[in-house]
């Protein structure tokens, strides 16, 4: 929760979540110069509670001047704690209409799936509007398996989903790089996920080739980097906005934007994310300009 006024502190944000029925624990980030930092990390009880509260983000704080700025914690939160998490398996869900929020998603698919932990739908930093495509999370993975055939065509509010695998997948004649599927080359072709080729579906994310050619991950590299290169981006994107872009295809370390270089850095903790952020964000739109991603071993400073 971010874009805390000055005064704003723990006690307060519990009796805001208490009054609309939720129990939450908050931890507040400190800055040793000024105090408060203007974000925290709210626990919830369960997924679902947590999703829901998500459903108000850009609305009025009770008692406030300022709009909810929610976003799940990609790390650092209460219950941050890696060594009690168990595997993920994540899907990627497009096509998703203006209308669908986490909550609705994560509810469509707990409904059939009893694994599902979370939906993460993908927003523009500046607007809050909807990108139109997000992930879905599974403990189990013949859950996530079962989604990517059970759920293909479903309607999430007025449109019907397109998903496919947000892991990257190795075995013969399964998904390509990043785990997208080979629908009969139409990703090849510029093609959106499943459609037919030469269309693409705005507000989902650029699919493989649309803007380019996804940057092959060179087999010679350090298998365990994890660091992705962002080249042309514009003066005015944030770290927080480029971490928002990214943060969807795993946990991240850090994010950097060295002044004046038009370019920055984001660290994920595992190597499949790295590689699929560089897949599927290659020539993608941030701030008022396209970026080109590389892997870092092959960046070459000018």
């Amino acid at each position: 929760m971010g874009e805390l006024e000055p005064w704003i502190d723990e006690n307060f944000i519990r009796s805001v979540w208490f009054g609309m029925g939720e129990s939450v624990n908050v931890k507040m980030i400190r800055d040793k110069f000024s105090g408060n930092a203007g974000y925290c990390f709210i626990d919830f009880a369960s997924p679902a509670a947590a999703a829901k509260a998500l459903s108000l983000n850009g609305s009025m704080i009770p008692n406030t001047s300022r709009p909810f700025k929610l976003n799940w914690a990609s790390g650092g939160g209460l219950a941050d704690r890696r060594d009690d998490r168990g595997p993920e398996y994540s899907i990627f869900v497009g096509d998703l209409g203006p209308e669908v929020n986490e909550y609705v998603l994560v509810s469509l698919f707990q409904a059939r799936f009893p694994s599902c932990k979370s939906a993460k739908i993908m927003t523009d930093p500046i607007s809050g509007m909807s990108r139109g495509y997000g992930f879905v999370r599974f403990a189990d993975e013949s859950d996530q398996q079962r989604a990517l055939t059970e759920m293909q065509g479903v309607y999430c509010g007025n449109r019907p989903m397109r998903i496919s695998t947000a892991t990257p997948k190795n075995k013969s004649g399964g998904a390509g790089p990043a785990g997208m599927p080979m629908q009969g080359g139409a990703i090849g072709g510029g093609g959106a996920m499943g459609a037919a080729p030469g269309m693409y579906t705005m507000g989902a994310p650029p699919p493989m080739g649309y803007y380019g050619a996804p940057q092959p991950m060179n087999q010679f590299t350090d298998p365990n980097n994890t660091t992705v290169f962002v080249g042309g981006l514009s003066g005015y994107v944030t770290e927080d906005e480029l971490r928002s872009f990214f943060q969807g295809f795993g946990e991240i370390t850090y994010v950097k934007i060295p002044p004046g270089k038009g370019c920055g850095f984001v660290q994920f903790v595992q190597r499949h994310a790295a590689e699929m952020a560089i897949n599927q964000m290659q020539g993608y739109p941030i701030g008022n300009s396209r970026v080109s991603l590389l892997d870092f071993d092959n960046y070459e400073p000018a």
